[in-house]
This record gives C-alpha cells, sequence and structure tokens, in this order.
C-alpha cells in the first residue's frame, strides 16, 4: 500500500465514523471526525508536496546527492527551480525515489505527526 492510498483510506474512514455518528444523533463527535479528516488531509498534502533541498532528500530518499543531481539532470526528477535561474536543486518529496526495501524515514514521519497534533492545541 502507497502513503497516498494509507492516507485516502484513513481520511475516509473518519468521514465514514461521521456519517454513522450523525445518524445515531451525535452531531457534534460527526463535525469533529469530519475536521479531523479534513485537517489530516490537507496536513499530509502539504508535507507531501513538500519542496526538499537535495541535502534534504538525500537523507529521506537513501540515494546519494550526485546520483539524485543525475536524476534531475537525466529529466527522471523534475526541478522544481523557476527555468534560467541557478540555485539549488528543489525536488519534491512525492517524487523522491526510494532505495528499494526503504521505507519512508522514520523522522520524516514523527514530523508529519507533530505537524498534525501541533493543529489540535
Amino acid at each position: 500500500m502507497t502513503i497516498e492510498a494509507f492516507v485516502a483510506g484513513f481520511a475516509a474512514k473518519l468521514r465514514e465514523r461521521a456519517v454513522f455518528l450523525r445518524g445515531h444523533g451525535a452531531a457534534e463527535a460527526a463535525a469533529t471526525c469530519e475536521q479531523m479528516a479534513d485537517e489530516f488531509d490537507r496536513d499530509f498534502r502539504a508535507w507531501w508536496l513538500t519542496e526538499l533541498t537535495i541535502g534534504q532528500a538525500t537523507a529521506e530518499s537513501g540515494y546519494s546527492a550526485d546520483r539524485l543531481r543525475d536524476l534531475v539532470r537525466e529529466g527522471r526528477l523534475p526541478d522544481l527551480r523557476p527555468p534560467g535561474t541557478s540555485g539549488e536543486i528543489r525536488i519534491r518529496r512525492a517524487d523522491l525515489p526510494r532505495r528499494p526495501g526503504r521505507a519512508l524515514a522514520a523522522d520524516a514521519v514523527e514530523t508529519l505527526a507533530a505537524q498534525v497534533l501541533a493543529g489540535r492545541k
């Protein structure tokens, strides 16, 4: 299962729970479930589409900076710098290749969880 599918499934389950709760007269709890689903989906998308520097992309993907630069030069990874500008290559987290057998870095998942939870305070 991809991370996108997991997030979409989790948000869908929260929305299903909202329908169930609303059908049993728990409108406030249903609204909370819907809000949580919306926030989770929004926060995930923002995290997933974050533009990373080569250094950050290296840490998350397991590939070397040189290999990532090669992939950009080959057109296999999009370079998000505006055309005609110099500066550091930027790569969306969602576009990163991952070494076989390497899951998302634990610290990246913890960062996302902290961002979601920070919105609750």
